[in-house]
């Protein structure tokens, strides 16, 4: 069965539900007047495309129609221009649409998993693109987590990924980085795979200090070095806000660079907030 045909909707359960399977916290959704059995219906939240739980996920609702599949890499990907969308919407729809862009933003910034749900429409709608978005037939969690794999931060198109792994670093592949070895009484650091996994997705496949892409490996995933601003071997924290993905060259000048200083302070005044 084609990958597309697999996420296809064919129930409808409520959008409150997958939300809060995804991740996200309901309970303001479900402080309504109608109480909890009718929370579904609460209109604050209820026609939303977008949910953000702060350092947690991202959940947004897509249309299946706009999923497409590349047989030649056996990837499913969306492109999302919400942005250039928006102009054409209502106000109110504008609203959600432009939420949609800052919860993207959000997921490149913590470095967050996007959980998508995929809803499917009646074509009643056809020829009127207001009226359409009304008409959702089905929907349903994806149970595999989505990825920003492109963003244009003037424009804010982007391409969505299915799947979590487009980014990998020196310990994903097994590989342990000469410059981050430290032999301190015996003793190894234990570094923490989510920490390295939200930095990367963080990082979209760029060096967070040049800018430039890492390269590309034989399975198409793009390889950057995450490095910790200040090394564990000086008590720095394996967290997100102390660790930073760069391509080799600059990892290696983060270490024994002239002007590796300069770089820790610059990273830390970008990060480690």
């Amino acid at each position: 069965m084609p990958k597309l045909e697999e996420i296809l909707p064919k129930g409808k359960p409520r959008l409150i539900d997958l939300v809060k399977k995804a991740g996200v916290d309901v309970s303001d959704w479900e402080n309504f007047k109608g109480g909890k059995k009718k929370a579904a219906a609460n209109p604050k939240y209820c026609y939303e495309w977008a949910f953000v739980e702060p350092k947690k996920v991202v959940v947004l609702s897509l249309w299946h129609e706009h999923i497409i599949e590349e047989r030649k890499d056996d990837v499913i990907i969306t492109r999302i221009t919400v942005r250039e969308d928006a102009a054409k919407l209502s106000p109110l729809k504008k609203r959600r649409a432009l939420k949609v862009d800052a919860a993207v933003q959000t997921a490149i910034k913590e470095g967050l998993p996007i959980r998508v749900i995929v809803v499917d429409r009646t074509r009643s709608g056809i020829g009127n693109p207001e009226k359409s978005f009304s008409h959702v037939s089905a929907r349903f969690l994806d149970p595999v987590p989505w990825s920003v794999t492109q963003y244009d931060w003037q424009n804010g198109t982007c391409i969505l990924k299915r799947g979590f792994d487009r980014f990998v670093d020196q310990f994903s592949i097994g590989e342990e980085s000469m410059p981050e070895r430290h032999n301190v009484s015996g003793q190894a650091f234990s570094r923490s795979s989510e920490v390295r996994d939200r930095v990367l997705l963080r990082a979209i496949g760029l060096c967070e200090w040049c800018g430039k892409s890492g390269f590309e490996m034989t399975s198409g995933r793009i390889y950057l070095e995450t490095h910790h601003i200040v090394p564990l071997s000086e008590n720095g924290l394996d967290r997100v806000t102390n660790v930073t993905a760069l391509c080799a060259n600059h990892h290696r000048e983060a270490h024994h660079g002239k002007n590796k200083a300069e770089i820790r302070k610059k990273l830390l005044e970008r990060f480690g907030k």
